[in-house]
């Protein structure tokens, strides 16, 4: 079964565990559950929930510290978490979201109106995770046309001196000579036209590059551009 999205439920009420199993897992989520903060917390770093629920009332250390630890933490910090206590006070609710919670919901809930707020976090999940791509895409870009620009100069230059060079040889030059000038002069032209299309990139494309490296295509526009203009 292909699931849609995973779903951590951190409770220690086996009973409460299995009837969000059941109601998750007939809406097509994948649900994973641990008892206790520790055994959550690995879940969080192996499984890569999309979104949490968080009883307040855990074992050892409660379900509010748990989201703070999420909230301090560089790589987990975005993570969706719903509190979902039976804490109704409204000094409690205050609390929770102050404490970094998302959302917050008090049992007993109606099932509905708790996967309404499930498909709350994961539009704002997919929302962020498109933002930041778009952000890195945009970094990328910027990064690619300011390396230009600095290679350009140089570029520019050597491009001359070669050409100088070229221009005082002498016919009786060695042929080893003339092939190494002639060899060097296509790189120079070479890095020219690398140049010209790292100023010139559209769009942001990865490619396989050592292990598991990746780096950006600059030939990627090539395999849509259309025939060009005489």
């Amino acid at each position: 079964m292909e699931y849609r999205h995973t779903i951590l439920v951190i409770d220690d009420d086996e009973d409460f565990v299995s009837g969000m199993a059941a109601l998750l897992t007939a809406e097509g989520h994948r649900v994973i559950s641990a008892a206790d903060c520790d055994a959550a917390w690995n879940l969080v770093t192996t499984r890569d929930p999309d979104i949490l629920l968080v009883d307040w009332n855990l074992p050892v250390s409660d379900g509010l510290s748990f989201i703070r630890r999420l909230r301090s933490s560089p790589e987990h910090r975005g993570r969706y978490a719903i509190m979902v206590t039976a804490r109704s006070e409204q000094r409690d609710i205050v609390r929770g979201i102050a404490g970094g919670a998302d959302d917050y919901l008090t049992k007993p809930f109606d099932n509905a109106e708790l996967l309404a707020r499930i498909g709350v976090g994961l539009r704002t999940r997919n929302l962020e995770r498109e933002l930041a791509e778009q952000i890195r895409k945009t970094t990328v870009l910027e990064m690619a046309g300011a390396i230009a620009h600095e290679i350009g100069n140089p570029l520019a230059a050597a491009t001359l001196l070669h050409q100088r060079m070229a221009l005082r040889i002498d016919a009786g030059a060695t042929p080893e000579l003339a092939r190494e000038l002639h060899a060097l002069g296509g790189e120079l032209h070479r890095i020219q036209q690398l140049v010209r299309k790292a100023q010139s990139i559209t769009r942001v494309q990865s490619i396989p590059y050592a292990a598991d490296l990746k780096i950006i295509d600059i030939h990627a526009d090539d395999a849509t551009a259309g025939p060009k203009e005489s």
